[in-house]
């Protein structure tokens, strides 16, 4: 097989990733955003719940107080009816019971007036949050969506064309292909550059550089393991 077909589908996946990289990281970008703006609307929901138990909740306390209240006056009036030392005792040892259970339930009340007052402003700021959050990702998503759009024939064509390329190229010289533009940053076939190789400069010994020059078979280098061809035109005068 021709080294060609190898320098060809390069330049395709050179082209491809191109055109990806013109995407730049808006894609994870705005995937990172979609989570943090789930996330908000979700705990925005969940203070605002809470908000409601403490507004129930705050109601019950100045109802217990009330009824508080109401009990300790009656207890109060019947002290002027006790007869002796012993009921005057246990009424007041009862109105004690009840302002204890009084000052409790204020106590509670002003610590659920607290929270509300604190998760109140953390709703109006997570609110306008919020709202700047989906500006932003609806500003990225258009922008995404024109680059795509802009990409997408360009794109469409390249794809076609690799397949094409692909059913030349025998599949074990592919796989070896793409492993190796895997992992040496989408470069799998470079060119020998003064003797060397193109991509990570390591010396090519001068058989395999005639080799490659006269196209006799796939050479590859022996520290990178990028394929190697050679680009030299010849010039006549």
């Amino acid at each position: 097989m021709s080294i060609d077909n190898l320098v060809e589908l390069q330049e395709i996946d050179t082209k491809l990733k191109d055109l990806s990289d013109l995407l730049g990281d808006l894609p994870s970008k705005i995937d990172e955003l979609d989570l943090q703006e789930q996330s908000t609307k979700d705990t925005l929901l969940s203070n605002k719940s809470r908000l409601k138990e403490l507004e129930v909740e705050m109601h019950k306390r100045e109802v217990d107080v009330d009824q508080v209240n109401g009990k300790v006056n009656k207890l109060k009036d019947q002290l002027f009816l006790v007869t002796n030392n012993k009921q005057y005792d246990a009424l007041m040892l009862e109105i004690d019971h009840l302002k204890d259970q009084r000052s409790s339930f204020e106590t509670e009340s002003l610590e659920f007036l607290e929270e509300k007052e604190t998760l109140t402003s953390s709703v109006t700021s997570m609110e306008s949050e919020l709202g700047d959050l989906t500006q932003d990702l609806s500003n990225r998503r258009v922008k995404l969506e024109s680059a795509i759009a802009d990409s997408a024939v360009e794109k469409k064509s390249l794809d076609r064309m690799r397949d094409n390329h692909l059913s030349g190229i025998d599949s074990n010289i592919i796989s070896t292909y793409e492993k190796v533009k895997n992992h040496r940053e989408g470069l799998g076939v470079v060119e020998i550059s003064g003797g060397a190789c193109g991509g990570c400069g390591a010396h090519v010994p001068p058989q395999v550089i005639t080799e490659v020059r006269a196209k006799e078979g796939l050479h590859s280098c022996d520290v990178c393991g990028r394929f190697l061809y050679n680009n030299t035109k010849l010039i006549i005068n």
